[in-house]
């Protein structure tokens, strides 16, 4: 089999585009159409159906696709390990993470490991949970942190900590002295909630459905730090994770009251993929990650 003809149709079949297969190629459009049509011919198969702009896909074609998909995979991996073989333990660590895991945790292990790697650059991005997942699928991150749950048999998940959730609230909140936050407290109180699909709002979410409380979500916001600014100015209250505001509880610009619900928890997962190749500089990042989450207190 020409394997480069087999990365023409995997590409166009990746992306169903002839224009977006071509730029990747680095060939003209045309050609891309050429080397296809003489795969085809090659094995008297139609692997994709081109009408127009629409590219379909063949049953003998999905099938091919599959294989192709786990060639090219492997193809990735062997670039990574001739590459960490010229390179010895030199090189580059690229972690893609969720805000909450990448602003309030990842800096800590980042700092350990920098005490005895420091011949290795380390590079993080942050992003939403579902671009994450399907960027390590894609191996374009060696390894990235998550705060939900994913099933995909491309991924290994490694649930690495479990994080309370707190209500918080103003200094001068009048139930602030409270233990605890109980189902009635927040009955009446504006509510700022994190954006859509974020884990913290399906729990928030969750949470005001199930017991029905009249409360008015009047603010939406992206940023953890701009939701704790937004309290702390008293237009409102929220839910965040215990470790996120301890800083701002130390010194007393918040208070965090904890909830009398089992179910306002949330998990981070460490994942990357299934067959990833681990050179040595990244096998003992991974190490410390399972060994700090092993000893830290998320209380």
């Amino acid at each position: 089999m020409n394997l480069y003809h087999l990365k023409t149709f995997y590409y166009t079949a990746k992306f169903k585009n002839l224009t977006k297969a071509a730029d990747i190629l680095c060939i003209t459009q045309p050609a891309v159409t050429k080397q296809i049509k003489q795969l085809q011919s090659y094995y008297s198969l139609k692997f994709l159906n081109i009408i127009g702009k629409k590219v379909i896909l063949t049953d003998a074609g999905e099938h091919l696709y599959t294989i192709a998909d786990k060639i090219f995979d492997m193809e990735s991996q062997a670039e990574e390990t001739i590459k960490d073989y010229q390179h010895f333990n030199k090189g580059k660590i690229s972690i893609l993470s969720c805000e909450s895991f990448g602003a309030y945790y990842l800096p800590y292990i980042v700092k350990y490991y920098n005490n005895s790697n420091r011949n290795i650059n380390i590079s993080i991005v942050i992003g939403h949970n579902e671009s994450i997942v399907e960027n390590t699928i894609e191996l374009k991150s060696d390894i990235g942190f998550i705060s939900k749950s994913v099933q995909n048999q491309k991924i290994s998940a490694h649930e690495i900590m479990e994080d309370k959730i707190v209500c918080i609230v103003p200094r001068n909140f009048p139930l602030r002295k409270k233990d605890y936050l109980e189902i009635a407290d927040i009955d009446g109180y504006d509510i700022i909630v994190h954006e859509k699909g974020s884990v913290t709002r399906k729990i928030t979410e969750t949470f005001i459905e199930k017991n029905n409380l009249n409360v008015k979500i009047h603010y939406e916001v992206s940023s953890n730090e701009a939701i704790k600014r937004l309290v702390e100015h008293g237009l409102g209250v929220s839910f965040m994770s215990n470790n996120m505001v301890s800083e701002e509880v130390k010194t007393g610009r918040l208070i965090a009251l904890p909830v009398k619900d089992e179910s306002f928890k949330r998990k981070y997962y460490m994942i990357h993929h299934s067959d990833k190749y681990f050179p040595k500089p990244l096998k003992d990042f991974v190490d410390l990650v399972r060994q700090w989450s092993s000893i830290y207190d998320y209380q």
